[in-house]
């Protein structure tokens, strides 16, 4: 996603993947992971997860995404929230 993600553009990743197959019964890790990966600018190379509890890729001008504070992706708006926040941090 250039230039950092607009509101709107997550709210529709994070619609894609509510739809997809399996999401209610994902693990959370699996899920961000997703989520990230959807996001995520440098398609020829996979995010990483970075232990403990960072995922690093090109999203916007961020590297590294702190998840242990996130709250539940399945909570969709405190998700998207937080996702906002920490892409224009």
């Amino acid at each position: 996603m250039k230039n950092s993600a607009n509101f709107h553009i997550l709210q529709q990743v994070y619609n894609f993947i509510a739809e997809r197959p399996g999401f209610k019964s994902k693990s959370e890790l699996d899920l961000l992971l997703e989520f990230f990966s959807a996001i995520h600018e440098d398609f020829p190379t996979a995010i990483r997860f970075d232990s403990p509890g960072k995922i690093v890729g090109k999203f916007g001008s961020r590297e590294i995404i702190n998840i242990k504070l996130a709250p539940p992706l399945r909570d969709k708006n405190e998700f998207l929230k937080w996702v906002y926040q920490q892409l224009h941090r």
